[in-house]
């Protein structure tokens, strides 16, 4: 009975866009979570960023990745919003 009320509030879950580094201590968590998101028919996007840790890429946006997932964020945004 908990997978299917599992299944049912993640399936209702809007579109997703997730974000990590490979040095985020989160980034096994993101993962799953972006898995599990995809396996209940969520449209869900994973980004992970090379040698950044957790929200890196987002305090320093003048940065490539930085500026990498600005333009992700304003595509996500433009498409769904």
């Amino acid at each position: 009975m908990l997978k299917i009320l599992g299944y049912l509030l993640i399936s209702n879950f809007p579109p997703s866009i997730l974000a990590t580094g490979t040095r985020d201590m989160l980034l096994s968590a993101t993962i799953k979570t972006h898995r599990k998101l995809r396996s209940c028919g969520v449209d869900a996007q994973l980004h992970v960023f090379e040698a950044m840790s957790h929200s890196q890429y987002l305090a320093s946006p003048d940065i490539p990745e930085g500026k990498e997932f600005c333009k992700e964020i304003k595509y996500f945004f433009d498409r769904y919003f």
